[in-house]
């Protein structure tokens, strides 16, 4: 009786999968002065994958002070992504998103960014800006971004260093070493923001 009671929860275990969690932090600095952090959360539960990014900043610049918030959400099945959300607050400065993306069928999405409604077709989403914080996007040259709901441009400078060029044409530049992601550099108007692994 035991040995088939132990046989049936082992079973149940492997069939449902055990959730595993992995979490990152990143301080975020503008001029060397520590602004906020960037939380990023993995769960892995069999085949689905969720990844979320949140991150939180404060800093004073002259008389302003500025706070912007965002999360990043992807959730991923066998490595395709099927759905993903995206907003960011800000107090001043870059302008308020809220973003949504659906696979609506194979090879087919549905992308709303600030009520304005886009299909992505023909192709399959299976890496985005928010797997940059777990793996190296070797070998890519777009990936997609929640936050944009568009693809972006990826370039591999070569020493694990990857330039990432949004619409508006910023770019950011994320580090890695050992394939694991140290830190992100942005050019902004209030100089350069660097976030570092902890």
């Amino acid at each position: 009786m035991k040995k088939s009671l132990l046989f049936i929860v082992i079973s149940f275990i492997s069939f449902h999968g055990v959730a595993q969690k992995t979490e990152v932090l990143f301080n975020v600095f503008l001029k060397e002065e520590n602004i906020g952090q960037i939380k990023a959360i993995e769960t892995n539960t069999g085949s689905t994958i969720i990844r979320d990014i949140q991150s939180a900043t404060d800093a004073r610049i002259f008389a302003f002070s500025i706070h912007v918030e965002s999360d990043t959400k992807i959730t991923k099945g066998n490595e395709i992504m099927t759905e993903g959300i995206a907003y960011r607050h800000a107090n001043r400065g870059p302008e308020d998103v809220h973003a949504t993306t659906k696979r609506v069928s194979n090879r087919k999405y549905e992308c709303t960014r600030n009520d304005k409604k886009t299909f992505l077709e023909n192709t399959e989403i299976t890496f985005c800006v928010a797997d940059l914080y777990f793996k190296e996007p070797k070998g890519m040259s777009k990936i997609y971004s929640n936050m944009w709901a568009d693809m972006v441009a990826v370039k591999n400078l070569g020493n694990g260093i990857y330039q990432v060029t949004a619409p508006d044409n910023k770019k950011s530049l994320y580090t890695y070493k050992n394939s694991k992601l140290t830190t992100i550099e942005l050019d902004t108007p209030a100089g350069k923001v660097i976030s570092k692994r902890k």
